[in-house]
């Protein structure tokens, strides 16, 4: 009896350890089997604001108007080819208008300045070329650009320039730190259109104002089930109109208290786009688990109009 007792109790234990294993191979093997996703930058880029492209040939009193609404002005004689030298007739301008939350995202253009959140009003980026080749600005030229909004905040926003920081798009107002000598006013005035202001650097330029502090929440994002090492992942802040990206899983730093819309896209190797959408107020630094739900283009069309 003893005898049988001892193999009774080493088959189970064998028994056990088998089941153990096997339980233990199939969450490593499901953890090893998320959903895979492909880069959603060609689907972004196909719903992209198109630039554009003014050809200018003579001289005249202005302005070039945008499909939405954008003015400027501005004189051949500002303008300078890389060496320094003259432009003559004909040249292009070209521009790009962003001023909704979902053109922002769908460029991937984001408002945070050195890690610090921005009340942004819009965005453009605003370049001239002669015969395919970039112009700049001449030292102490200005062009004058009038960006439209029915209620304009008055006073405070600052024009900010875009520039290129570790291949991400980040924002300054200090046309000094980018090798140009400021000379115009750095405040947006406000006129019965919207915002006016000079602009002394060709580019992406910004309306808005520093919103956040280098203090706040971070948040961070995984995912039990899908891959997120492909997906577009976006935060939307409605009471500044800011719009953040998150780089590596990560957003930047966040005020406390601040409701937040976030917003993940994703596409698989046959071209169905997937999403995720939640909103939320952030208190403290957290991480969120999410998953994404198959969606139609028209559906995450109106969740993006929706921001």
């Amino acid at each position: 009896m003893k005898i049988f007792q001892n193999y009774f109790v080493i088959t189970f234990a064998l028994i056990s350890g088998l089941t153990l294993f096997s339980c233990s191979k199939d969450r490593i093997e499901e953890r090893d089997e998320l959903n895979d996703y492909q880069s959603p930058n060609a689907y972004l880029d196909s719903k992209k604001q198109p630039e554009q492209d003014f050809l200018i040939d003579t001289n005249g009193t202005g302005p070039i108007v945008g499909n939405q609404g954008t003015l400027i002005w501005g004189s051949k004689n500002c303008l300078k080819l890389p060496n320094g030298d003259t432009i003559a007739f004909p040249f292009n301008v070209k521009l790009v208008e962003l001023y909704t939350p979902k053109d922002m995202i769908y460029y991937r253009m984001p408002t945070v300045s050195s890690n610090r959140i921005l009340e942004t009003e819009g965005e453009i980026r605003l370049r001239a070329f002669k015969d395919g080749t970039e112009l700049s600005l001449r030292p102490g030229c200005a062009y004058k650009v009038t960006m439209p909004n029915s209620i304009p905040q008055v006073d405070y926003m600052r024009v900010f320039y875009g520039f290129e920081n570790s291949n991400i798009i980040d924002w300054t107002d200090d046309l000094g730190s980018l090798g140009v000598t400021q000379f115009e006013n750095p405040i947006w005035g406000v006129d019965t259109i919207g915002y006016t202001a000079m602009i002394e650097r060709l580019g992406w330029i910004n309306c808005d104002r520093l919103a956040g502090t280098t203090s706040g929440a971070t948040v961070t994002f995984t995912s039990e089930v899908d891959d997120l090492t492909n997906v577009a992942i976006f935060a939307y802040l409605p009471a500044t109109k800011t719009v953040m990206q998150a780089y590596n899983q990560s957003l930047g730093i966040l005020p406390n208290g601040t409701l937040t819309k976030i917003v993940a896209i994703a596409q698989d190797a046959s071209g169905n786009l997937f999403s995720y959408y939640n909103e939320l107020t952030i208190n403290n630094s957290q991480s969120i688990n999410i998953t994404l739900s198959q969606i139609s283009d028209s559906d995450l069309t109106a969740v993006l109009d929706g921001l």
